[in-house]
């Protein structure tokens, strides 16, 4: 019965994104896809939904935007399969800010700034460097890579065996200056490293 209830808290906020992101699956997965391309794009648009959906779980501080009308910025940084299903959400309300969605393999565009912050596989192997060099302050690091939230990201998003689950590096998220939702909260694996 509680999660029903917690299922149910987060369903609505998926619903905008899951129209969408639906939409465009089918569009792309017409006529002769393979079942294990189909099983991909799947793979892809769940990780896409959840990327969207962290923006609408978690708050960021007046101090992270350089003023009212200033976008959340959610930055996808090098080789990241699943960019054109946020590129569909590119420019959507998230509360009160417009999301921009930014793909890049340039870390000069990053290191500007972004709000939400996915690291792509292919720069897993520099993720001590690049969390020591790299301001985290109202950063939402997101991967999808063994340990990444306990190398210093915020969210890591794992896979098991039938489905997608991710785990939250609370701390680092405070200390990022960040406020995740009770309901996303309640969803996660919490690790408490620094």
């Amino acid at each position: 019965m509680q999660t029903t209830h917690k299922l149910r808290i987060f369903i609505p906020e998926l619903v905008t994104g899951v129209v969408i992101l639906t939409v465009f699956s089918w569009v792309n997965m017409a006529s002769s896809a393979t079942r294990s391309d189909l099983d991909r794009a799947q793979e892809y648009q769940i990780k896409a939904l959840f990327l969207y959906n962290f923006a609408n779980f978690v708050e960021w501080p007046r101090d992270a935007f350089s003023d009212q009308s200033s976008p959340l910025k959610m930055c996808l940084y090098g080789a990241v399969p699943f960019g054109e299903f946020l590129d569909i959400v590119n420019g959507v309300q998230v509360r009160d800010r417009t999301l921009q969605v930014i793909r890049t393999t340039d870390y000069a565009k990053i290191q500007s700034g972004c709000h939400i912050l996915f690291v792509g596989i292919d720069h897993h192997t520099e993720l001590d460097a690049f969390f020591r060099e790299l301001n985290h302050l109202f950063v939402l690091s997101i991967g999808n890579t063994d340990d990444f939230a306990r190398k210093g990201g915020v969210v890591n998003i794992l896979r098991t065996s039938d489905q997608q689950q991710f785990e939250i590096n609370l701390n680092k998220a405070i200390e990022n200056g960040l406020l995740i939702s009770s309901d996303l909260l309640s969803l996660a694996r919490i690790i408490n490293d620094r």
